[in-house]
Protein backbone atom coordinates (compact mmCIF):
# COMPACT_ATOMS: atom_id res chain seq x y z
CA UNK A 1 0.00 0.00 0.00
CA UNK A 2 2.83 2.44 -0.36
CA UNK A 3 1.64 3.95 -3.32
CA UNK A 4 -1.26 5.50 -1.76
CA UNK A 5 -1.03 9.36 -1.04
CA UNK A 6 -4.18 9.21 1.43
CA UNK A 7 -5.55 7.21 4.09
CA UNK A 8 -8.67 7.40 5.09
CA UNK A 9 -9.77 5.38 8.08
CA UNK A 10 -13.56 4.36 9.58
CA UNK A 11 -14.03 5.51 13.59
CA UNK A 12 -16.05 2.90 14.96
CA UNK A 13 -14.91 -1.00 14.57
CA UNK A 14 -11.36 0.07 12.30
CA UNK A 15 -9.49 2.45 14.77
CA UNK A 16 -11.69 2.74 17.77
CA UNK A 17 -13.33 -0.29 20.17
CA UNK A 18 -16.04 1.71 21.46
CA UNK A 19 -18.77 -0.80 21.73
CA UNK A 20 -19.04 -0.46 25.72
CA UNK A 21 -19.91 2.91 25.53
CA UNK A 22 -22.82 2.95 22.29
CA UNK A 23 -24.03 0.15 24.19
CA UNK A 24 -24.23 2.05 27.67
CA UNK A 25 -25.50 4.91 25.72
CA UNK A 26 -28.35 2.79 23.74
CA UNK A 27 -29.65 1.27 27.44
CA UNK A 28 -29.30 4.42 29.11
CA UNK A 29 -31.79 6.01 26.52
CA UNK A 30 -34.01 2.34 26.70
CA UNK A 31 -34.29 2.25 30.39
CA UNK A 32 -35.44 5.96 30.31
CA UNK A 33 -38.45 5.17 28.10
CA UNK A 34 -38.82 1.30 29.45
CA UNK A 35 -37.73 -0.43 26.63
CA UNK A 36 -36.11 -3.67 27.04
CA UNK A 37 -32.04 -3.13 27.13
CA UNK A 38 -30.26 -4.64 24.81
CA UNK A 39 -26.87 -6.92 24.91
CA UNK A 40 -23.65 -5.26 23.27
CA UNK A 41 -23.41 -8.25 20.92
CA UNK A 42 -26.81 -6.86 19.66
CA UNK A 43 -26.01 -3.70 19.50
CA UNK A 44 -23.28 -4.13 17.95
CA UNK A 45 -24.54 -6.35 15.16
CA UNK A 46 -26.70 -2.71 13.87
CA UNK A 47 -22.98 -0.26 14.54
CA UNK A 48 -22.29 1.55 11.06
CA UNK A 49 -25.34 3.25 9.33
CA UNK A 50 -24.93 6.45 12.16
CA UNK A 51 -26.85 7.04 15.28
CA UNK A 52 -30.65 7.14 13.93
CA UNK A 53 -30.37 3.73 11.62
CA UNK A 54 -28.97 2.28 14.77
CA UNK A 55 -31.70 3.39 16.97
CA UNK A 56 -34.21 2.33 14.65
CA UNK A 57 -33.04 -1.45 13.54
CA UNK A 58 -32.92 -1.90 17.37
CA UNK A 59 -36.55 -1.17 18.22
CA UNK A 60 -37.76 -1.56 14.22
CA UNK A 61 -41.52 -2.52 15.95
CA UNK A 62 -41.80 0.56 17.96
CA UNK A 63 -44.17 4.40 16.78
CA UNK A 64 -41.62 6.83 15.24
CA UNK A 65 -41.99 9.05 18.38
CA UNK A 66 -40.41 6.50 20.49
CA UNK A 67 -37.69 5.80 18.11
CA UNK A 68 -37.11 9.67 18.12
CA UNK A 69 -37.36 10.37 21.96
CA UNK A 70 -34.67 6.75 21.87
CA UNK A 71 -32.47 9.01 19.52
CA UNK A 72 -32.56 11.84 22.12
CA UNK A 73 -31.61 10.36 25.17
CA UNK A 74 -29.06 8.08 23.18
CA UNK A 75 -27.35 11.34 21.88
CA UNK A 76 -27.20 12.90 24.89
CA UNK A 77 -26.10 10.58 27.39
CA UNK A 78 -23.21 9.89 24.25
CA UNK A 79 -22.23 13.53 23.70
CA UNK A 80 -21.41 13.80 27.06
CA UNK A 81 -19.76 10.59 27.78
CA UNK A 82 -18.27 9.19 24.83
CA UNK A 83 -15.08 8.14 25.89
CA UNK A 84 -15.91 5.42 29.24
CA UNK A 85 -14.19 2.56 27.98
CA UNK A 86 -13.61 3.49 24.61
CA UNK A 87 -10.01 2.36 23.87
CA UNK A 88 -7.79 2.48 20.32
CA UNK A 89 -7.16 -0.96 18.45
CA UNK A 90 -3.90 -2.62 18.87
CA UNK A 91 -1.64 -0.70 16.36
CA UNK A 92 -4.13 2.05 15.58
CA UNK A 93 -1.71 4.77 17.13
CA UNK A 94 1.04 2.87 15.46
CA UNK A 95 0.23 2.83 12.31
CA UNK A 96 -1.43 6.08 11.86
CA UNK A 97 2.28 7.69 13.25
CA UNK A 98 4.16 5.15 10.81
CA UNK A 99 2.11 6.59 8.17
CA UNK A 100 2.20 10.61 8.90
CA UNK A 101 6.35 10.04 9.58
CA UNK A 102 5.99 8.64 5.84
CA UNK A 103 4.49 12.24 4.56
CA UNK A 104 0.99 10.06 4.03
CA UNK A 105 -2.18 12.14 4.36
CA UNK A 106 -4.86 10.73 7.11
CA UNK A 107 -8.23 11.51 6.98
CA UNK A 108 -10.90 9.78 9.22
CA UNK A 109 -14.67 9.55 7.40
CA UNK A 110 -16.92 8.25 9.66
CA UNK A 111 -20.88 8.09 10.54
CA UNK A 112 -20.44 9.81 13.78
CA UNK A 113 -20.91 13.77 14.04
CA UNK A 114 -17.32 15.65 13.12
CA UNK A 115 -17.45 17.31 16.19
CA UNK A 116 -17.88 14.34 18.72
CA UNK A 117 -15.33 11.96 16.21
CA UNK A 118 -12.40 14.81 16.90
CA UNK A 119 -13.45 15.22 20.72
CA UNK A 120 -13.24 11.42 20.75
CA UNK A 121 -9.67 11.59 18.75
CA UNK A 122 -8.43 14.15 20.53
CA UNK A 123 -9.23 12.94 24.52
CA UNK A 124 -7.41 9.17 23.02
CA UNK A 125 -4.43 11.48 21.59
CA UNK A 126 -4.38 10.89 18.41
CA UNK A 127 -6.05 13.54 16.72
CA UNK A 128 -2.69 15.40 15.56
CA UNK A 129 -1.97 12.50 13.38
CA UNK A 130 -5.19 13.24 11.48
CA UNK A 131 -5.56 16.08 8.71
CA UNK A 132 -9.29 15.86 8.28
CA UNK A 133 -12.24 14.76 9.98
CA UNK A 134 -15.11 13.96 8.26
CA UNK A 135 -18.40 13.49 9.84
CA UNK A 136 -21.95 12.23 9.17
CA UNK A 137 -23.22 16.13 9.17
CA UNK A 138 -20.25 17.55 7.15
CA UNK A 139 -21.60 16.66 4.37
CA UNK A 140 -25.02 16.15 2.82
CA UNK A 141 -24.88 12.56 2.64
CA UNK A 142 -22.94 10.14 5.12
CA UNK A 143 -21.19 6.89 3.71
CA UNK A 144 -22.16 4.32 1.76
CA UNK A 145 -22.72 7.93 -0.28
CA UNK A 146 -19.33 8.98 -1.93
CA UNK A 147 -20.07 12.53 -0.74
CA UNK A 148 -17.78 12.37 2.53
CA UNK A 149 -15.33 11.06 0.22
CA UNK A 150 -15.00 13.19 -2.55
CA UNK A 151 -15.12 15.96 0.17
CA UNK A 152 -12.04 14.06 1.80
CA UNK A 153 -9.89 14.07 -1.59
CA UNK A 154 -11.05 17.82 -2.52
CA UNK A 155 -10.18 19.57 0.79
CA UNK A 156 -6.80 17.36 0.75
CA UNK A 157 -6.22 17.62 -2.93
CA UNK A 158 -6.04 13.92 -3.65
CA UNK A 159 -6.59 12.07 -6.75
CA UNK A 160 -8.86 9.02 -5.94
CA UNK A 161 -6.42 6.57 -7.42
CA UNK A 162 -4.26 7.85 -4.89
CA UNK A 163 -6.25 7.04 -2.10
CA UNK A 164 -7.70 4.06 0.01
CA UNK A 165 -10.82 3.68 2.31
CA UNK A 166 -9.81 1.55 4.97
CA UNK A 167 -12.82 0.27 7.01
CA UNK A 168 -14.55 -2.71 8.98
CA UNK A 169 -17.78 -3.06 7.10
CA UNK A 170 -19.31 -3.35 4.20
CA UNK A 171 -20.51 0.19 4.43
CA UNK A 172 -16.98 1.15 4.26
CA UNK A 173 -15.99 -1.41 0.97
CA UNK A 174 -19.46 0.32 -0.68
CA UNK A 175 -18.55 3.55 0.26
CA UNK A 176 -14.86 3.47 -1.63
CA UNK A 177 -16.65 1.37 -4.61
CA UNK A 178 -19.01 4.20 -5.16
CA UNK A 179 -16.39 7.09 -4.96
CA UNK A 180 -13.93 4.63 -7.02
CA UNK A 181 -11.39 4.76 -4.63
CA UNK A 182 -9.22 1.85 -3.33
CA UNK A 183 -10.86 -0.62 -0.49
CA UNK A 184 -9.19 -2.02 2.31
CA UNK A 185 -11.16 -4.04 4.84
CA UNK A 186 -9.82 -5.04 8.31
CA UNK A 187 -11.53 -8.00 9.87
CA UNK A 188 -11.46 -6.94 13.36
CA UNK A 189 -14.66 -4.25 14.49
CA UNK A 190 -18.22 -4.74 14.18
CA UNK A 191 -19.25 -5.13 10.32
CA UNK A 192 -20.91 -8.17 8.64
CA UNK A 193 -17.70 -9.42 7.34
CA UNK A 194 -19.35 -11.73 5.06
CA UNK A 195 -21.21 -8.92 2.94
CA UNK A 196 -17.91 -7.03 3.08
CA UNK A 197 -15.81 -9.66 1.48
CA UNK A 198 -18.67 -10.77 -1.08
CA UNK A 199 -18.60 -6.82 -2.37
CA UNK A 200 -14.62 -7.80 -3.14
CA UNK A 201 -12.63 -5.81 -1.33
CA UNK A 202 -8.85 -4.46 -2.65
CA UNK A 203 -7.57 -5.82 0.03
CA UNK A 204 -8.09 -8.10 3.01
CA UNK A 205 -6.21 -6.98 6.38
CA UNK A 206 -6.35 -9.17 9.23
CA UNK A 207 -5.34 -5.82 11.33
CA UNK A 208 -3.95 -2.01 11.15
CA UNK A 209 -0.38 -3.55 11.58
CA UNK A 210 -0.77 -5.48 8.52
CA UNK A 211 -1.05 -2.00 6.63
CA UNK A 212 2.62 -1.74 4.58
CA UNK A 213 3.78 2.18 5.07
Amino acid sequence: MKQFQLFMFDLDGTLLDSAEDIAIAVNYAFKKLNLPEKSKEEVVSKVGYGAKKLIEDLIPEYPEDVKEKALELFREFYHQNPVIYSKLYDYSEEILAKLKESGKLIAVVTNKYEELSKRILEKLGVLNYIDLVVGADTTSEKKPSPLPVFYTLQNLNVNKEKAILVGDSETDVLTAKNAQVYSCLVLHGYGKKDLALSLNPDFVIENLKKIEV
